[in-house]
This record gives C-alpha cells, structure tokens and sequence, in this order.
C-alpha cells in the first residue's frame, strides 16, 4: 500500500488524496511526524483532501495526550546512535501541535529554543537524512495552512496568531541551518586555503544542508516581502533582521568559495523539486524556474526518468550553490522596490 500511494501522489501531485492515505498509513504505525507531514502534504495542493484538517487537529490531539502520558518522546538508551534524533522529532512535533492553536503558552520561548538547539546539534552529527527536508516542508505547510485559514476565518484570531507564530520558526530555522553551514564553511576555507577544485569545497555538512537550504531558498523566494516587512512584536523583527544579516554573510562567504560562472545548472528537476511539485507554498512566479525550463515554459525532466543522465552526486551538489547564489541574485535585484534590507 505504501508503495502504490507514494506512486499515486507522484503521478497526481495536485492531489491531496494519496498524501492523505499516507498519513493514515503513518498514523497506524504510530508515526506522528510522517503522519503529520503526509497531513500537511494533503492539505497544501490544489485539491486538498476534505478530511484532512479535521485529521491534523486530530493528530495534534493525540500528540498533546502522548506528550501528558510521557509517551511521545521515545525512551531510547542514551547510547542509541538515533536516541537524540528522535528526541528532536519528539520535540518538533509537540512545538508544532501547539503552536496550531495560536494561543501564546508558557515555556513558548523555551521550547522554540529547544527545537532549534536540538536541530543544530543534530545537523552537526549528520542524523538528519531526509528528515531535515521533512521538518523544513512541514513548516513551510504549517505556515501557509495557518494563513489560509485565517483568510477563510477572520473572525477566529487564533489562525492569525498561530500564521505569525509558524512565520516566526520558518525565519529562525533558515537562520539556524544558515549559521551551521557558514561556520562550516569559514572554517573549511580558512583550513583549506589552495583548494581550487570547487567539489574540494563541498564539505561533509554542505552536502547534508544543502537540499533543506534550497528549499528554504525556494521558500524565500516567495515570503520575502514578508519577512522584509518586519511585522510581529520588538523580538520577531529582530529574528528577522538577524536572518538578513545571517543570509547576506552566508551567501557571500558562498559566492567568494564558489565562483557562480563555473556552476552549470542542472538541466532536471532534483528530488527535491520533483517531490515539492504541486507544493502551493512554494510556488510563485519566481519559484516556477525551479520546475519549468524558463525558455520553452515547459516542465523541465525529473531526475529518475529513463531519458535523462543524470549527473554525480557532486555536480548536483554545486548546482543547488548555484540556484541558492542565483536567488540571493534575485533578492537583491527586488530590492530596489521593496524594503528587503542589504543582501
């Protein structure tokens, strides 16, 4: 079953129906973040499953009375190489579960700091293989359900407070996988001053950030105004005016490592393009280049078609630099008429 819904989702992406079925796959298996995040996936399409709202409150229910009983957080031997792992998954979900509601709760701040503690930690160990990419999609989803629900129902400020809240964890997620990767980089460059080789510049790390770091490029380019615009209360804005700064440093550090006329681009969809097809919070005018080639206006191949050759793991690596360098080039062309601060 699980095999046959996960070709039904590629096949119909603008479906939320196979999404749906997994969730209620992932959901009998006592999996809450993949039942969460197939939830979110059946909810952010062009044809969103009808039951799929009602589900998710269900599920952050259920998460809440787990979390109460002490049976949320798994009870791993601290000598389990995944016991951390899990933990951060744990953690992430019950932030999510209650930031839903929109109703500001005590220890707000502290379990915000947690899941971002717990995340950098883990980037660093290197545990987070498919999963970074998992956590940075449900929230790009949280964010926009949050929102649409609000337009739906502006009567009921919970929406509006739990859009602001799921805003508030998009830009210091970005900011915290920003600041790992630029440490990581600074110091590879300072250790490793004669490379010239530009694969010699992808580390153990960047390659383990650097899909989510795309998707949240992706991402930015359609909320940048937003984030730009520093709304929320004193502490949001300066969240946001930290990220500026963060992403000018680390994009700049990138494009004197990586020179952007050597890049090729990838001329196919990666797999995390072809998995966000579909995806509504990420598509936008400037992020349609991700899946459409921009001089037939066709949709560009995906990476397992028979017809294509695909290119090694690191040239695929330097072309996600590329796109991340080419974005930060199209913020900063925007800037001249909007108020996104230097970049």
């Amino acid at each position: 079953a699980i095999g046959y819904y996960a070709l039904a989702a590629s096949l119909r992406p603008e479906s939320g129906l196979a999404f749906h079925q997994q969730s209620v796959v992932a959901f009998e298996q006592g999996d809450s973040f993949r039942s969460t995040y197939y939830l979110y996936r059946s909810i952010n399409v062009d044809e969103p499953h009808p039951n799929a709202i009602p589900n998710l409150e269900l599920q952050f229910k259920k998460i809440t009375t787990g979390w109460q009983k002490g049976d949320l957080v798994p009870k791993n031997s601290p000598q389990d190489p995944v016991a951390s792992r899990n933990a951060l998954i744990s953690w992430f979900i019950r932030f999510h579960s209650l930031s839903y509601n929109g109703e500001q709760f005590a220890g707000y701040d502290e379990l915000e700091r947690e899941v971002l503690g717990r995340t950098i930690t883990e980037i660093k160990a290197r545990t987070l293989d498919g999963i970074l990419s998992k956590m940075t999609l449900i929230n790009f989803c949280a964010q926009a359900t949050a929102g649409n629900q609000f337009e739906s129902k502006p009567d009921q400020h919970k929406f509006m407070h739990s859009y602001f809240f799921f805003l508030r964890l998009n830009v210091k997620f970005f900011t915290a996988i920003l600041e790992v990767y630029y440490t990581d980089l600074e110091k590879h460059i300072q250790e490793h001053t004669k490379i010239s080789n530009l694969v010699d510049k992808l580390t153990d790390l960047a390659r383990h950030v650097l899909p989510a770091l795309r998707l949240y490029s992706t991402w930015l380019l359609s909320n940048a105004h937003i984030v730009a615009a520093r709304v929320g209360d004193a502490s949001f804005q300066a969240a946001m005016d930290h990220f500026w700064h963060i992403y000018a440093k680390t994009l700049s550090v990138m494009a004197f490592s990586f020179s952007f006329r050597e890049l090729d681009e990838i001329p196919y969809q990666l797999e995390e393009d072809v998995d966000t097809f579909g995806l509504r919070p990420l598509n936008s005018d400037r992020s349609r280049k991700v899946w459409l080639d921009d001089a037939t206006g066709q949709s560009k191949a995906k990476f397992n078609d028979e017809t294509i050759k695909r290119l090694d793991t690191n040239q695929e690596m330097l072309g996600r630099v590329r796109e991340l360098l080419f974005d930060a080039l199209l913020l900063a062309v925007d800037k001249v008429r909007t108020n996104i601060c230097d970049i």
